[in-house]
């Protein structure tokens, strides 16, 4: 397994050269920010593989997560885009597209600020943004009264009304997924299908050994750097990918009024995780973008992959 040592901390990737035979990526080179909890196994064949019809990809796991070394403290955005940097220095890799899930969003958009001549465009998949949406609180999510019966049925009891219960409850979900696997039945399969390591427990293992041994959390819940205003100097063009359902919508319909360049796609009947859940209601509309980045025919997107919807993968998987 490919990793770059950098002075502080070691960083997991994988690379998937573009499947167009002796010929340059039509889009250049596109890269992978997975979100907390995750890894670079997130981005699973569903989207790696049409996505490298028109790019190389470049996916990475941030650091504490995945392969990627556990230093004790360095998991706030400014920390996270300097490792980006240094990655892409690593690979000689000067200007990237950037698609981007959840808390990964926020360390892409963080990176196009600072650094915005390395940034051709970026894919938002459901970011949440403190700055147009300070709290995440669960009550404030339409669909808790759904699914609340169903985390009390597993024995996880939230206090729905705390600013950050969003970020608590993906703790709880990886306690039971460790500790009570007969809970699984009325949970979320988000630990089993966001990228199994070969250590026990795989990604739920590792985001408590994060919150037991790091300072993750204390990180996480400081400022991020990014404001309205630096939101608003970015003119990369940028598409927001959220699920209709999913609480940080919010977050995407904001970023229309800040962001000159930027798009927004809701996507039907679907939560945060729906990357997972509905890979190609994210890989089509990604491609459609990158492909009118390139100024490439439709065709060039018609891909025989993405002719089916995602009914075995929707019907076995709860969205959330």
């Amino acid at each position: 397994m490919p990793v770059v040592r950098l002075a502080d901390v070691g960083l997991h990737y994988l690379q998937f050269p573009c499947r167009l035979d002796n010929a340059p990526p039509p889009c250049g080179d596109l890269l992978l920010v997975h979100g907390l909890a995750a890894n670079l196994g997130f981005w699973h064949l569903g989207i790696v593989r049409p996505l490298s019809h028109l790019c190389r990809l470049t996916a990475y796991d941030l650091r504490g997560h995945g392969r990627s070394d556990v230093p004790a403290q360095g998991y706030s955005p400014q920390v996270l885009v300097h490792d980006l940097v240094r990655l892409l220095d690593y690979l000689k890799l000067e200007r990237v597209h950037v698609l981007a899930h959840s808390y990964g969003g926020a360390v892409a958009l963080l990176f196009a600020v600072l650094f915005p001549e390395r940034v051709i465009s970026l894919i938002l998949a459901d970011v949440r943004l403190r700055a147009v949406q300070p709290h995440l609180r669960l009550r404030d999510w339409p669909h808790w009264p759904h699914w609340r019966p169903r985390f009390e049925q597993a024995g996880i009891i939230l206090d729905d009304d705390a600013p950050e219960s969003g970020y608590q409850l993906l703790v709880e979900m990886a306690r039971s997924h460790l500790h009570n696997p007969a809970a699984g039945e009325h949970l979320p399969r988000v630990f089993g299908l966001m990228g199994n390591q070969s250590r026990r427990g795989g990604t739920a293992h590792r985001w408590l050994q994060l919150q037991e041994s790091t300072s993750i959390r204390q990180e996480y819940l400081a400022h991020d750097g990014l404001t309205p205003a630096r939101l608003a100097t970015l003119r990369q063009p940028i598409l927001g990918v959220y699920g209709e359902q999913s609480s940080a919508v919010r977050s995407g319909v904001a970023l229309r009024r800040l962001c000159p360049n930027y798009r927004l796609r809701l996507v039907p009947n679907a939560g945060h995780f729906f990357p997972l859940s509905k890979p190609r209601r994210l890989v089509r509309p990604a491609l459609r973008f990158l492909a009118a980045q390139a100024r490439l025919a439709p065709a060039a997107v018609d891909l025989p992959e993405l002719q089916h919807e995602d009914a075995e993968t929707e019907s076995a998987l709860p969205d959330f």
